[in-house]
C-alpha cells in the first residue's frame, strides 16, 4: 500500500514540476495528489489527478 502511495505522489510531483521551481509541500488524498509549489516567487497550488490532470486551485 505505501508503496503504491509513493509511487502516485512522485508521478504527480514530476508532472507539477513541468509547471514549478520547487515544491515544499505534498498532500496525498484518495483522490488526488495536492501539491503547493513555487513558480518565480509566487505560490501555487495544484490538484494532480491520477488520469494526470493537473488543475490549478
Amino acid at each position: 500500500m505505501a508503496k503504491d502511495i509513493t509511487e502516485r505522489v512522485r508521478k504527480a510531483q514530476d508532472k507539477a514540476l513541468e509547471h514549478l521551481d520547487y515544491i515544499p509541500e505534498t498532500i496525498p488524498t484518495p483522490d488526488f495528489v495536492k501539491i503547493v509549489g513555487s513558480v518565480g516567487g509566487d505560490t501555487i497550488t495544484y490538484r494532480v489527478y491520477d488520469d494526470s490532470s493537473v488543475y490549478e486551485k
